[in-house]
C-alpha cells in the first residue's frame, strides 16, 4: 500500500510539475493528449485534454483499480477519485513553463539541456532537472516539444516512473472537461 501511495504521489507530482501558472504553456491552443505511464511494471494509459494553451488541463486514468482525474485550472490542482467520490485540492506548487525558462527556474531546478530526442515522431529538446516536493527529491529527464513534456522519466527512492505522450491531436475540447465535480 505504501508503494502504491508513493507511486500515486510521483504521478501527481509529475502532473503538477507540468501545470504552470497563467501563461502560454503549449504551442497549441487546444486538443487531446494520450499518455502511457509505466509504474511498478504496470502500464497506465490516460487521456488528457487541454485548452487556452495549457492553462486548462484535465486527464483521466484507471490507476491501481481506481478511476482518477486530475484537473488543473485557476492555478490549482484537483485530484478527483471517482470511485470514492472524493475531490482533493492540492496546494499550488511552483512549476516549470518550458516555453519560458527563466534563469531563476533553471538555477532552482538545476535544469540542464542535454541534447535532443525524437519522441512520437516529434523532435524534442531533452533536459535533466531535480525537483524536491513532499519531502522527497526526484531526478527527472524531460523531452519537450512545443512546451509538451513528450517523455518524462522520474526517479526517486529507487523507483522510476516513465510517462510518454503517444498522441497529440489539435482540436476544440468540451469546456465541461475542466469543471471540478461536486459529489
Amino acid at each position: 500500500m505504501k508503494r502504491t501511495v508513493l507511486c500515486l504521489s510521483l504521478l501527481v507530482a509529475t502532473t503538477m510539475l507540468l501545470a504552470q501558472e497563467a501563461s502560454k504553456k503549449y504551442g497549441i491552443k487546444s486538443g487531446t493528449i494520450t499518455t502511457v505511464s509505466e509504474v511498478m511494471g504496470q502500464k497506465i494509459e490516460s487521456k488528457g485534454y487541454f485548452d487556452d494553451y495549457g492553462n486548462l488541463q484535465s486527464s483521466k486514468a484507471n490507476t491501481f483499480g481506481m478511476e482518477i482525474s486530475t484537473i488543473l485550472r485557476d492555478g490549482k490542482t484537483y485530484v478527483v477519485n471517482h470511485s470514492a467520490q472524493q475531490v482533493q485540492q492540492l496546494p499550488v506548487q511552483e512549476t516549470i513553463n518550458y516555453l519560458d525558462l527563466t534563469d531563476e527556474i533553471i538555477s532552482k531546478y538545476k535544469i540542464q539541456e542535454v541534447g535532443k530526442e525524437t519522441v512520437t515522431g516529434k523532435e524534442c529538446v531533452k533536459y535533466t532537472l531535480e525537483v524536491s516536493q513532499m519531502g522527497q527529491t526526484a531526478q527527472l529527464t524531460v523531452s519537450v516539444w512545443q512546451g509538451f513534456p513528450m517523455k518524462t522519466v522520474t526517479s526517486a527512492n529507487g523507483m522510476e516512473v516513465v510517462a510518454t505522450i503517444t498522441e497529440i491531436t489539435e482540436c476544440e475540447v468540451d469546456p465541461s472537461l475542466f469543471e471540478v465535480p461536486t459529489f
